[in-house]
């Protein structure tokens, strides 16, 4: 499965999203940087390389081996980028797992990466664990549900304005296909990320972590 449709499928995981604004009140919080990424920076000043085409910082996905501050837990970060906006958003991905039914390697991964992130925010806004059929609510079941799309589980965190400057939420789910496996996703928004996607789609074509 190609990226983008894994990035298309872990975001309808997690759809709900606070469009957050910046008040003078809110100038003293610490700027939003996730992974050591500023809004403003180019994706070549990072080393990430477009996904798309080989045109560096013009408008859309870029893959990064590494960031500033990374962690060992993810192997590739995907950045959607606008230029003239900005930095939308930095998708953290792990390692894809070739997991047992249970999932019990990737449920691991994914309860480290929502601590990392709760240790960041505070506990979470939600936490959903939803099956679309009875069927698939059998542990046994989890890597087939989630692969199929049958069993969405995630954590987000709204509001993420009131700690940090430039900051709109962010989230952990976990998302794979047949071929690759399972892998746990980490996605932190800035504050103008919806706008930032919406124009993004309309130059591109392309969803980033945000296809509703």
């Amino acid at each position: 499965m190609a990226l983008i449709d894994i990035l298309t499928s872990v975001a309808l995981a997690a759809t709900a999203t606070v469009t957050a604004s910046i008040s003078p009140a809110q100038t003293s919080t610490p700027a939003f940087r996730p992974f050591g990424v500023s809004q403003d920076a180019l994706p070549s000043a990072l080393g990430c390389k477009p996904i798309y085409g080989n045109q560096p910082d013009t408008t859309g996905q870029y893959s990064c081996n590494s960031l500033p501050d990374g962690n060992d837990l993810y192997d590739q970060y995907v950045l959607a980028y606008v230029s003239g906006m900005g930095i939308c958003n930095v998708v953290a991905v792990s390692r894809y797992i070739d997991d047992d039914q249970r999932g019990t390697t990737t449920r691991q991964v994914y309860k480290e990466a929502a601590s990392l992130l709760a240790s960041q925010f505070g506990p979470a806004d939600e936490k959903i664990d939803h099956v679309a059929a009875s069927k698939f609510g059998k542990d046994g079941m989890f890597k087939e549900a989630v692969i199929a799309q049958e069993r969405q589980i995630f954590e987000q965190w709204d509001n993420l304005s009131t700690k940090f400057q430039n900051a709109q939420s962010a989230s952990v789910t976990i998302s794979g296909s047949e071929d690759a496996g399972l892998a746990v996703y980490s996605i932190l928004r800035f504050a103008h990320n919806d706008a930032c996607l919406s124009n993004l789609e309309q130059q591109t074509g392309l969803s980033g972590d945000e296809a509703e």
